[in-house]
């Protein structure tokens, strides 16, 4: 009986270590709770303000969808049928068109998605860039014989972002004061 007092049960998967080592791990789990902890996210949208890329097209399909067909099918009906006409009258509408679309995100973003100036002005980028990548891919096999398609590749979305970027960011310190 005596051996049975002394013996000692080893369990590995409950072995928290030698006594020397608990003075470290409670030094270490100090210093782990200084730290600020940082909110792991398993959605890479999520880096952009606090949204997902799911919120960012949610917010942006409509409009920029709208402003999509609308270009294409002033683009097909200048090319086709109104050859004569002059140019600006197309580009001018298309313009207005932009304007208006950009304005109208801008607007739903804060009321309807309630979202804060950095997150509006990343969906009117994002929506910029996407839309003008389908615009320049669409211009490039319309407009196939001529050579200003290939570079519009890169200037059409980004010019597309920097005019969604600008016109929500006017739109907002306008109209809306209280927003920060």
């Amino acid at each position: 009986m005596s051996q049975e007092i002394h013996k000692r049960e080893i369990k590995y998967s409950e072995d928290s270590g030698q006594p020397w080592e608990e003075d470290v791990k409670e030094e270490s789990s100090a210093v782990y709770q200084l730290t600020p902890k940082v909110k792991k996210s398993n959605n890479f949208g999520e880096l952009l303000f606090g949204k997902s890329l799911h919120w960012y097209k949610e917010v942006a399909v409509w409009p920029m969808f709208i402003l999509l067909l609308a270009e294409i099918g002033l683009r097909v009906l200048q090319r086709r049928y109104f050859k004569e006409a002059p140019e600006a009258i197309f580009s001018d509408s298309i313009n207005l068109l932009q304007l208006a679309l950009f304005a109208y995100l801008a607007v739903s973003a804060l009321k309807q998605f309630k979202a804060t100036l950095r997150q509006t002005l990343a969906a009117a980028v994002i929506g910029g860039l996407v839309t003008g990548v389908i615009l320049a891919i669409f211009q490039l096999f319309w407009y196939f014989e001529e050579l200003w398609t290939f570079f519009n590749l890169v200037g059409q979305p980004l010019l597309l972002a920097a005019e969604g970027l600008i016109i929500s960011w006017l739109i907002i310190k306008l109209f809306f004061k209280n927003n920060p």
